[in-house]
């Protein structure tokens, strides 16, 4: 092919690039708009002249308000922050206060940049909590943190409402403020609707939620530095909530897959035994047969399996070759009348193969139980999760006996992956609070609780993942979870009580809008910057002092 054929590949592009020239292009316009606005203000000219330049000073620094303005009363967003922004401005050139309505747009825009610098700033210092972790877990972080949508939470829609209220009822104050004050005191119209313009202006919500995505990715590296990836700042937020938690016991307390300690039989040669329980167990779903069948290298015969039944939690009944045939724990054994003696038994948990109601042999697989979560039950109840169900494929003796052992408020044995999910969605049915559901296999889609975990590198279902050896680390997550609440709650309260402030002053007479919008943009600085106390000593100290770590 000749070179004049090559086909020249399309140039990637570069967000980052793009953005970093976006802020170029707004930083060399608000120096010229400022130029602009400094000379209005210097200069002795006419008036008409220095309100035209006001204008073009607005117009340069603010142009793209305007258009997302216009956007806004297109979608029927009628009190977006463009919209009422605009708003106040026009409205502040046509009753006198030309400067505060140039300064405005100017100082609202100078405010935005300072704001997205801090945001940008705290984030990188959020991502840099997850430096040392999987490329795989940091690469999700970086995606989180560049979808401000996945480190929103719940509590923003309800702060954006209440602001939402709070906002027209302040449009409804100013409204009768701005007649009410010159037919009850001295002051002209024209002071009146300047202040009410104030009052509009503080009652934005702004600084209120500016904050809350920032804690949202704050909270999510921070969790993920101690191992539990969430997809979202939505399921970390509900773990905050949680109040109960199910606790699937196979791979969370033991391992997933248990391996064969022994088998032994004093009636069949070692490689006969293990045919036969091989085919015995070829069909069944428990962990024992995953052992088995993990040593077992021949061929199958299923033609000769017939009438299979599982046992959950205690092993299977079948036929072969119209034998009967047991494969099960001693505890069920017993309770079907045959005499099992268990002395001598080896650490695991044991299976006996019975033909005809004759004793065949045995197999004993393992039954390691994670020693690091001996404390994990009671560290979760203080956290703030009252009751912790365990779920078990074991018998009820068995499954007794462990539950008391770890501190497990309720148990259910025998659970199939079936049952596991019916006991999920009726727990959440009768809980009041959010239910967390920690697993590590057999779940195809996504259970009723409000979070589910997975013990596991990679989930499709689950709402977050943690890794086997970092399981301990649950009850620090829920209390990192909790104090991501609170940070947005004390931002909010932090903003309102700054807004009231300056409502009182405006209504005084002690404020105007160029004061308004520089303390309003400092208050949701702070507020961003504050989030970073989410990783703070006094929370590491506060979780030491509880769980002794």
């Amino acid at each position: 092919m000749s070179q004049g054929h090559i086909k020249k590949q399309p140039a990637k592009v570069d967000p980052a690039r793009i953005s970093a020239t976006l802020n170029n292009f707004l930083v060399i316009r608000l120096v010229v708009a400022s130029v602009i606005f400094a000379v209005a203000l210097i200069l002795t000219i006419p008036t008409f002249l220095r309100i035209l330049l006001l204008v073009i000073s607005a117009g340069l620094a603010g142009y793209d308000i305007i258009l997302k303005a216009v956007d806004c009363i297109l979608n029927g967003d009628y009190f977006a922050s463009p919209v009422l922004l605009i708003l106040i401005s026009v409205l502040a050139f046509f009753v006198g206060f030309a400067t505060e309505g140039a300064a405005l747009i100017l100082l609202y825009q100078i405010g935005l940049l300072l704001l997205k610098f801090t945001k940008e700033h705290t984030k990188k210092a959020a991502l840099d909590l997850v430096q040392g972790r999987d490329e795989d877990v940091i690469a999700h972080m970086r995606e989180l943190a560049g979808n401000e949508e996945s480190c929103s939470m719940a509590i923003e829609n309800v702060m954006r409402s209440s602001a939402g209220t709070i906002l027209r009822l302040a449009m409804l104050f100013a409204v009768v403020y701005a007649i009410a004050l010159p037919l009850f005191t001295s002051f002209g119209f024209l002071v009146s609707i300047h202040r009410a313009l104030i009052i509009l202006l503080i009652a934005t919500p702004m600084s209120v939620v500016a904050s809350i995505p920032v804690a949202g990715l704050v909270g999510l590296c921070s969790s993920a530095s101690h191992g539990l990836v969430f997809n979202n700042a939505y399921s970390m937020e509900a773990m905050a909530d949680a109040s109960v938690a199910v606790i699937d016991k196979s791979g969370v307390f033991t391992d997933e897959c248990p391996r064969v300690i022994s088998m032994y039989s004093d009636v069949l040669d070692q490689e006969t035994f293990l045919n036969f329980v091989a085919h015995a167990v070829y069909y069944s779903e428990q962990p024992v047969a995953n052992a088995i069948s993990a040593v077992f290298d021949r061929d199958y015969r299923l033609d000769v399996i017939k009438d299979f039944r599982e046992i959950p939690g205690y092993g299977v009944e079948l036929s072969i070759d119209g034998i009967p045939v047991t494969f099960a724990t001693a505890e069920y054994l017993r309770g079907r009348g045959l005499d099992i003696d268990e002395s001598g038994e080896t650490a695991g948990q044991t299976f006996y193969m019975v033909v005809a109601g004759r004793k065949m042999g045995k197999v004993v697989i393992s039954s390691d139980i994670n020693s690091d979560l001996e404390n994990l039950v009671p560290e979760l109840k203080a956290a703030g999760i009252g009751r912790c169900i365990l779920l078990c494929e074991d018998g009820k003796e068995v499954g007794q006996a462990f539950a008391e052992d770890m501190n497990f408020s309720e148990m259910y044995a025998q659970c199939t992956p079936e049952k596991k999910l019916d006991i999920v969605d009726e727990t959440t049915r009768k809980t009041k609070g959010a239910v967390l559901f920690l697993y590590s296999n057999g779940m195809e889609q996504h259970s009723s609780a409000a979070v589910d975990i997975r013990v596991s590198k990679r989930a499709k279902y689950a709402d977050a993942v943690v890794s086997a050896d970092e399981l301990e680390s649950l009850p620090i997550v829920k209390q990192i979870s909790r104090r991501v609440r609170e940070i947005c709650i004390e931002n909010a309260l932090f903003a309102f009580i700054v807004k009231s402030v300056l409502i009182f002053l405006s209504i005084i007479g002690y404020c105007n809008l160029w004061l308004a919008v520089v303390l309003d943009f400092a208050t949701a600085i702070a507020t961003v910057l504050n989030t970073i106390r989410i990783t703070g000593p006094s929370l590491r100290a506060n979780l030491r002092y509880k769980f002794g770590k």
